[in-house]
């Protein structure tokens, strides 16, 4: 029976074929199976022989079968059974006969060697998978247990002295000096003796990255929390030269600490359950940060999650519409975002939580982290977090598509405010027909998130036609060679970097005159004592 060119080029063909093989071989040479072709050989040779099978058993078992169902298919050939190797010998042993291809050239042109030379396994394909971490060469570690030495110059370290053996051996950054020393069994002192049994048992097969992720992670998880992060950037913020002035400000520290770790999730954590894994954590450059916050005297170069000039954008954007500052706001606080930028339809539909859930313990208010997420999805539409933000708003009936009829229940609103400014009403068919020029979706006039992640650079300006009042005018009455400047000028910024730039300058110069005013206050108020 010819096998079909579809199975040909499946690997479980493949390996069943090698494993057919390989017994094959196996059989082709017990001494048993020799005796047999030569006794097929001699019947063969012998004209008034029983055909092929000269054993009356096997015969009329043939003959049987087909005399009470002429109609059933006739086999060509019939295989031996398959038995584990050790049950060859006996099984043959108790019989003298078996079934072998009608077709008894085949005896002829198969050479035994040849048989078990062609049933050798494939090329090995080496290990790529280690639970415990990747076996390191004994050269590589005998290099790693000369450091542990010159770094345990005395038998127990206390944690000031262990801050080499963080960096140096293990890869890290040097705020994790204390969470390392602990998981490592270290209270006031850590023993070399201690520290080696962590060590191979723990860190030794790893890669600094995957090490990283152990550190952080609590000994009994497989992920790492947000309460990972909280104990490690106190240590940053007590140790960080970028970040000394906060230590007059706890409450500061605290906010600063939960806008890290809220943007570290927003980034990282693709599934949005408060649990970055492994796997989340390599697709992330978070380690890269990390690493590079530890050799940054200047935290505000290190745009991405630890900036404090970002937390300072983001803290004073929620103080500013959190007017009772009980640190939530409702709906009507929210409104106010950016002058009212936002239409009803948007906040209705971020307040009934239909884009993200809010981790807010007061229904229907959105607490300090809530508003972190809305605040990087708006004002950086060009990631994917973002998008998927914009889209679920937008998609009414949660169908992974967005129709025209969508698209005009939100602009109706937009159409209402322009005319009331006085502005220019762009029909809803040429935004329509703008949007389709834009983002050529692959259904004329029904967009999918695929045709919004193939066109991320320009995918903002849709939803902000939609939702957005403030931006679709600035879109409609931008320069674009003004635009094209500021991106040449920092062109590695993201839309949220070159904002928080932008803000951070308007809101320090609003507090230099705010205190410029108060002086001249002062002043006046002395003279005229």
């Amino acid at each position: 029976m010819d096998i079909l060119p579809q199975f040909k080029d499946s690997i479980r063909y493949e390996l069943a074929k090698q494993k057919i093989d390989q017994h094959f071989a196996h059989w082709i040479n017990l001494s048993a199976t020799k005796s047999l072709i030569e006794k097929l050989i001699e019947d063969c040779k012998n004209p008034n022989s029983n055909a092929l099978h000269p054993n009356p058993l096997f015969t009329n078992r043939l003959s049987g079968s087909f005399s009470q169902n002429p109609n059933s298919p006739r086999r060509s050939s019939l295989t031996p059974p398959l038995s584990p190797p050790t049950n060859y010998e006996s099984r043959l042993s108790q019989t003298t006969t078996h079934s072998l291809p009608a077709d008894h050239s085949f005896l002829q042109t198969k050479n035994p060697q040849t048989l078990v030379e062609s049933s050798k396994p494939g090329p090995n394909i080496p290990q790529f998978y280690y639970p415990r971490g990747k076996p390191i060469d004994s050269g590589l570690s005998e290099k790693n247990m000369k450091i542990i030495a010159t770094c345990f110059v005395k038998d127990n370290l206390k944690l000031i002295e262990f801050e080499n053996i963080t960096t140096q051996l293990c890869g890290l950054p040097k705020y994790l000096n204390q969470k390392l020393f602990t998981n490592a069994g270290g209270g006031e002192t850590l023993s070399k003796s201690q520290f080696i049994k962590y060590w191979k048992s723990e860190l030794e097969p790893k890669t600094p990255f995957e090490r990283f992720f152990t550190v952080i992670k609590k000994p009994n998880k497989q992920y790492i929390d947000r309460d990972d992060f909280r104990p490690i950037l106190k240590i940053l913020m007590d140790s960080h030269p970028g970040l000394d002035f906060l230590k007059a400000t706890p409450e500061f520290q605290e906010r600063y600490a939960d806008t890290v770790i809220e943007r570290i999730f927003y980034s990282v954590d693709a599934n949005d359950d408060g649990k970055i894994t492994m796997r989340e954590l390599k697709r992330s450059n978070l380690y890269d940060i990390c690493l590079a916050v530890d050799e940054e005297e200047d935290i505000n170069k290190i745009r991405d999650y630890f900036s404090y000039e970002h937390f300072y954008v983001l803290y004073c954007r929620f103080w500013e519409i959190d007017t009772d500052h009980d640190f939530i706001i409702d709906k009507d606080d929210f409104s106010r975002y950016e002058g009212h930028t936002l239409s009803r339809k948007a906040n209705d539909r971020i307040f009934e939580q239909i884009p993200r859930q809010f981790n807010c313990d007061k229904p229907g208010k959105m607490a300090y982290e809530d508003f972190i997420w809305f605040m990087l999805s708006e004002e950086d539409k060009g990631s994917k977090r973002s998008l998927n933000y914009w889209f679920k708003i937008v998609d009414l009936d949660n169908n992974g598509i967005i129709t025209a009829y969508e698209m005009e229940y939100f602009y109706e609103e937009q159409l209402r405010r322009l005319e009331y400014l006085n502005q220019e009403a762009v029909p809803f068919k040429d935004v329509l027909c703008q949007m389709s020029d834009m983002l050529c979706p692959k259904v004329e006039n029904q967009f999918t998130l695929a045709d919004f992640y193939s066109k991320k650079s320009i995918s903002g300006v849709f939803f902000n036609a939609l939702l957005n009042l403030n931006k679709f005018i600035a879109y409609e009455q931008r320069d674009p060679f003004s635009q094209k400047k500021e991106i040449s000028e920092n062109p590695d910024y993201s839309d949220w970097d070159r904002f928080a730039m932008t803000e951070y300058i308007r809101l320090a110069m609003e507090e230099e005159n705010a205190e410029s005013n108060e002086v001249l206050d002062e002043e006046w108020d002395s003279d005229h004592d």
